[in-house]
């Protein structure tokens, strides 16, 4: 895994120089639609940003840690269940403010069911592909401390969320859904790699299903963005695009510099340059 021709391999199979356009080619077939606002909205925030998660650096960062520093893509995985579990929080909250777009709510709601339950897949897999950093015993009580959106009454809130303030959350949620995709891709082979060779297959699978979630994410956010676009908000779509990956590419940087300090051996310098 160390060697220099793997890294290169790796790299150009995670992080193609067309990932853009490979992932809007598998978005539009999963919805099918050609998707014009969205694809012209989202390639002018990336052609003006050229965001860190997107970067071959990032990836060989990545690699870095992930084959240098004891127990670092245990702890990655690990976290992710956090993460999963807080994002299924927030979603939750924003479908008990939305009463007035019954699509809209619809996928919002089942999308924090799938973070919820995605939060708990996390903790299985890394129990199963890292069994000495989370045994099972220990996996059962970190799952019973997350946020189950199942446990949660489905009323809705006194309080509206306003459509333009809609469209703004479900911007930043379709961006936060397309770099989870590619963290996913950055995890797979790795964590696959380090899983014992009996559980593997386990590992492969719940990754696969992690990426088709992810994909199904990207795609229905990116048909509400189309419709809302079509509807007369293409203009203040693209705009919020742009602004939005600015300070989504700022947040990725302020979570990495400590790993590149901690971990970076002076060989990342450029990485986090905006």
């Amino acid at each position: 895994m160390l060697s220099q021709s793997a890294l290169s391999q790796y790299v150009r199979d995670v992080c193609p120089e067309n990932y853009l356009d490979e992932m809007l080619s598998v978005v539009r077939e999963r919805v099918d639609d050609d998707l014009p606002y969205y694809t012209d909205a989202l390639k002018a925030a990336f052609r003006d940003i050229e965001p860190v998660f997107a970067r071959r650096r990032y990836a060989e960062f990545y690699w870095h840690c992930a084959t240098t520093v004891p127990g670092y893509a245990a702890s990655v995985v690990l976290a992710n269940s956090s993460a999963e579990a807080e994002g299924s929080k927030k979603l939750f909250s924003l479908w008990r403010g939305v009463d007035y777009d019954q699509r809209a709510e619809d996928q919002i709601l089942q999308h924090a069911r799938d973070e919820s339950r995605h939060s708990r897949l996390f903790v299985r897999l890394t129990a199963t592909s890292f069994p000495a950093f989370l045994p099972r015993q220990e996996s059962g009580r970190f799952e019973r401390r997350l946020f189950d959106v199942r446990a949660q009454p489905p009323t809705k809130s006194a309080t509206r969320v306003p459509e333009q303030h809609l469209i703004d959350y479900l911007v930043q949620i379709n961006i936060g859904e397309i770099r989870t995709r590619l963290h996913m891709h950055l995890f797979a082979p790795i964590v696959s790699g380090l899983t014992p060779d009996s559980n593997r297959e386990k590992t492969r699978g719940i990754f696969r299903a992690l990426v088709s979630d992810e994909v199904r994410h990207i795609g229905y956010t990116a048909k509400l963005m189309e419709g809302w676009a079509r509807d007369g908000a293409a203009d203040r779509i693209r705009r919020l695009y742009t602004g939005r990956l600015h300070a989504f590419n700022r947040i990725t940087v302020q979570q990495t510099q400590g790993a590149v300090r901690a971990y970076g051996r002076g060989q990342f310098p450029d990485l986090l340059e905006i």
